[in-house]
């Protein structure tokens, strides 16, 4: 260092010259070498490291709060993310008649397309929107939605469920008119007729069933029950049983568009037990028996026909209150006949003139299970608690979400339990449901599914905020390619939206969140 310090000595200056020649001589001999190692390294593989495709940015667009209107965006952003409900809703609007177009109902339709179509994922950044047409034509079929007080996200979901099942209900009644069968057969005097032909051939052809007018317009009636087709109905089955005789009613079936689910009162819960306590085997004490009750009833019957035997024994049987014995005895035989004949084929069938005893009320069981699983489940976390005191509160359990949800367990197969204790139907899927051959039954049954969207609301039970979670499709998914082995992958991005906020999040803070309140499910 003190050669360093001296510049005016000659040696200091060739030492300082050799050592800057040595290091630029070093430098060039380390880049030479990493070039030669590279290129020795392209020479080897014969092609570059392959380099991660970054997925397009893709932006989302907010919707302004005009006044507690949370519960709807919302539910708005949810239902956008749903691929089968946004093509659902624009088939509707296609096959509205020109008679109804200017319709309520019709007005709802139109203006929620809009605003789905404006929810759809952007290349680029967008301006928040105002639903306010939409909230107007609301407001005509529920004055509540335009009102500035708290409202509930599951309940403006039925409305507009219901408001489009109202117009498809229309486009099927138009389905019947000139209009549509004109497009589809040819009409003479209002009567279905074929067209001329011109040899007996063609006759012969046209005289088969599959080709004649009216297999094709039932045909074209078909097809358009299937376009129709609502992706939110499902189908529920319920049975009630007697425990005392053993009866079963007829199992009973109702569709549903979204399913009500309550919440156990717990600190951590998950969605397999809220769905578990739908199906749940309930035990009723006060349930009146129609078998029981036909039982009794003919009892009673068997007893007064005794009753009048004895009384035509003791009499003179050409007297006038002999005669009307019997023909009360005659009557009675032939209730005992229909009441042998409802215990021995159907006792629910009609028993007209006939009074049915009332046995006490025996212990039966009620259980209700999903019959045929909708292609968008929607489920409905109820959340309130009844006070003793007459008031209500928020149950702030945690709901813990998985990204598939197999339904198989809670759903009704070809085998049905005729034992009032067991369930409806047994479990049909191997233990190991994410095994391959497990996998490919339930989808099968239709009984996978993928969460695509959530609303969350925060606060109290009378307050508070509501926000979604919706996911993005990656631009190269393809569910009907996916095979059995890869189905769970994922690779769609997920969006926390709060009225004009919307944030990239991750999935599994999504599944953490815990407070979900409306859940919508993809069939896979």
């Amino acid at each position: 260092m003190s050669t360093l310090s001296f510049p005016g000595n000659p040696r200091s200056l060739f030492v300082v010259a050799s050592v800057g020649v040595a290091s630029l001589m070093a430098l060039a001999l380390l880049s030479l070498g990493a070039g030669s190692s590279n290129s020795s390294d392209k020479q080897r593989t014969g092609k570059r490291k392959p380099s991660r495709r970054r997925k397009p940015k893709v932006y989302l667009r907010g919707l302004y709060n005009l006044g507690n209107t949370c519960f709807m965006n919302s539910t708005l952003q949810s239902l956008a993310s749903l691929d089968a409900f946004n093509a659902y809703v624009e088939r509707c609007i296609a096959l509205l008649p020109d008679s109804d177009r200017n319709s309520v109902d019709a007005a709802i339709a139109v203006q929620l397309k809009h605003v789905l179509d404006l929810l759809s994922p952007q290349l680029s950044r967008v301006s928040a929107y105002s639903p306010r047409s939409l909230i107007n034509s609301l407001s005509h079929k529920g004055r509540w939605i335009a009102s500035r007080n708290e409202q509930d996200a599951q309940e403006l979901f039925q409305m507009l469920s219901s408001t489009l099942q109202s117009v498809v209900r229309n486009a099927e009644t138009s389905l019947f008119d000139s209009g549509f069968l004109t497009q589809h057969l040819p009409i003479e005097n209002g009567i279905v007729s074929t067209s001329q032909q011109s040899d007996g051939d063609d006759v012969a052809k046209n005289d088969s069933p599959s080709s004649s007018p009216l297999a094709a317009s039932q045909s074209s009636f078909a097809s358009a029950r299937a376009v129709l087709e609502n992706p939110l109905l499902g189908m529920a089955a319920s049975r009630t049983a007697c425990v005392r005789c053993g009866y079963i009613e007829a199992i009973r079936h109702s569709t549903f568009d979204n399913l009500s689910l309550t919440v156990p009162r717990a600190h951590t819960t998950s969605i397999e037990e809220c769905l578990a306590m739908y199906t749940v085997i309930d035990r009723l004490d006060d349930f009146k028996c129609r078998h029981c009750s036909i039982v009794a009833t003919l009892a009673r019957v068997k007893q007064d026909i005794a009753t009048c035997d004895s009384d035509l024994a003791a009499q003179d049987r050409t007297s006038k209150r002999a005669k009307r014995v019997a023909a009360t005895a005659a009557t009675l035989r032939e209730q005992q006949r229909v009441l042998d004949d409802a215990l021995a084929n159907n006792p629910e069938a009609d028993l007209p003139g006939i009074q049915l005893a009332s046995p006490p009320p025996s212990v039966s069981t009620r259980q209700t299970m999903i019959a045929r699983p909708p292609k968008i489940l929607v489920l409905h976390l109820s959340r309130s608690i009844y006070l003793p005191t007459g008031g209500t509160a928020k149950n702030p359990a945690c709901v813990q979400l998985q990204r598939f949800l197999d339904i198989s367990p809670f759903t009704t197969t070809g085998h049905i339990s005729t034992n009032a204790s067991t369930p409806i139907s047994g479990p049909a899927v191997p233990v190991n449901k994410y095994s391959a051959e497990s996998l490919a039954e339930i989808r099968r049954r239709n009984c996978l599914y993928r969460l695509s969207a959530m609303v969350f609301h925060s606060g109290a039970h009378d307050s508070g905020h509501f926000y979604a979670y919706r996911s993005v499709k990656a631009a190269n998914s393809d569910d009907a390619q996916t095979g059995s082995n890869n189905i769970l992958t994922d690779s769609d991005q997920w969006f926390m939206v709060s009225d004009i906020r919307t944030v990239e999040v991750s999935l599994e803070s999504v599944l953490d969140a815990g407070n979900g309140y409306l859940l919508f499910y993809e069939r896979v």
